[in-house]
């Protein structure tokens, strides 16, 4: 096929292209679906598909087609083409990337095992699943498991071609407890790249677990206290923080949190945050981002305080800063923009049990981000899985309550983290707790 791609690129160009890049997907996905404690559905499918980007005097034109023959790819760059000639010009945009002399090499990002994986298998995991989730409480599961596998290829007209296998395992479980009028909802969650690694009967068994120790929920007054995030709770709210706050798009745009504050302290100096897509077995690890460009480790965050921004090519030299390789799709449709691959946070110093005991009054979350509101540093977020904590041992979970703060003051009043972090397949962070926020509890 790479003579094809190379034919279609001088295609591109010789109808009038100044650059073109090819973005190739070639895979397929297996899922079973879950619903009232039984298999609902299995289905399988490809995710094949090619994506065309052309810039004709510094016009943009994208089109993508689901069909990988000579002839299907021809005509997709010919419409790209055509598209870039009657798009207006972005006057920001230089240049693709590339190409480049050296990739790193990352074992584990593509599984035989999980690639040869049956669909019997996979229900035989889903039932395994449900199993658990029932094996000592009545709930109602559902969810959903998936197997993945994908061929991704890039190339473009400066020299850039490369190719990766990438596979994965996943789960999902959604449990609803009853009791009495009382009903309880939770879940569990899980995505490697390794059979060995996935385990369902833990997730079946967890999300029934968090299920049942929600159920009883109270209301309390509104009051300003301070809050304990897990490890998840933790990784999920910085990671919302810093993707706003460090991207290198939203600095153009003159939106991110921290634009003009790199070598400021912003938080704690105790966190080190790095976004690590060389982790080993990482399920957000590979070996280049969606334009071709290498993949590096890159410190976000450094004793506290501010050090780079992400980017992908068309940012770095619109700012004149290094490209840091964070360019992602959402779609073969789509304009690739900065994103985060995976985050990595420091241990700090407090056992957990410690923060626990030593906050006589707030509340401790589990599984739960404080994002803040899209476009604004504020954060109001209804609370999902909470629990009250009083003289420094957890009490009983939360109704109707939610937590307010912004970005700022959530940072600045980060003051425990946690020796023990956990690590889900690449993305790694301790427990932390916030010394207050504002808390609207309904009672």
């Amino acid at each position: 096929m790479g003579n094809i791609y190379h034919k279609a690129i001088s295609y591109g160009l010789k109808k009038g292209a100044d650059q073109v890049e090819l973005f190739v997907i070639e895979g397929y996905s297996d899922v079973v679906q879950l619903e009232k404690n039984a298999i609902k559905a299995s289905e399988s499918k490809s995710v094949t598909g090619l994506g065309v980007r052309a810039y004709t005097e510094k016009g943009l034109g994208i089109a993508t087609t689901s069909l990988i023959d000579e002839d299907s790819i021809k005509e997709i760059v010919k419409k790209a083409v055509k598209l870039s000639k009657l798009s207006p010009p972005d006057k920001l945009f230089k240049t693709l990337p590339g190409p480049f002399e050296k990739y790193p090499a990352i074992n584990g990002l593509s599984n035989e095992v999980v690639s040869n994986l049956s669909a019997d298998k996979l229900t035989e995991m889903a039932i395994n699943a449900i199993d658990s989730a029932l094996e000592k409480h009545e709930v109602v599961v559902s969810g959903n498991l998936t197997r993945s596998h994908a061929t991704e290829t890039i190339y473009n007209s400066l020299g850039v071609e490369v190719t990766q296998n990438l596979s994965s395992l996943s789960g999902v479980i959604f449990v609803k407890a009853e009791k009495k009028d009382d009903i309880a909802t939770s879940w569990d969650y899980q995505k490697t790249r390794s059979v060995k690694e996935f385990d369902p009967e833990r997730i079946g068994r967890t999300a029934s677990e968090n299920a049942i120790s929600l159920l009883g929920s109270k209301k309390i007054k509104s009051q300003e206290l301070p809050i304990i995030l897990d490890s998840r709770g933790s990784l999920d709210t910085l990671s919302s923080i810093i993707s706003a706050g460090l991207d290198a798009f939203e600095v153009i745009l003159g939106t991110a949190y921290f634009k003009d504050r790199l070598g400021e302290q912003i938080t704690n100096e105790e966190i080190t945050l790095i976004d690590n897509p060389l982790y080993l077995g990482g399920v957000g690890s590979a070996n280049f981002d969606d334009e071709g460009v290498p993949h590096k480790e890159l410190t976000l965050i450094e004793a506290g305080v501010a050090k780079a921004y992400f980017s992908n090519s068309y940012c770095a030299n619109v700012l004149g800063i290094k490209n840091t390789g964070h360019a992602s799709k959402g779609s073969l449709s789509s304009k690739p923009h900065p994103d985060l691959t995976q985050i990595q946070i420091s241990p700090g110093s407090w056992a957990i049990d410690e923060i626990i005991s030593e906050t006589k009054k707030g509340l401790y979350l589990k599984d739960s981000s404080l994002e803040p509101s899209s476009g604004s540093p504020n954060i109001s977020v209804l609370i999902d899985q909470g629990f009250l904590i009083e003289k420094g041992e957890i009490s009983h979970p939360l109704k109707e309550t939610m937590v307010g703060t912004n970005i700022f003051d959530l940072l600045k009043n980060i003051n425990a983290i946690s020796k023990k972090v956990v690590n889900e397949s690449g993305s790694i962070s301790p427990t932390i707790r916030i010394a207050n926020a504002k808390i609207a509890g309904g009672e």
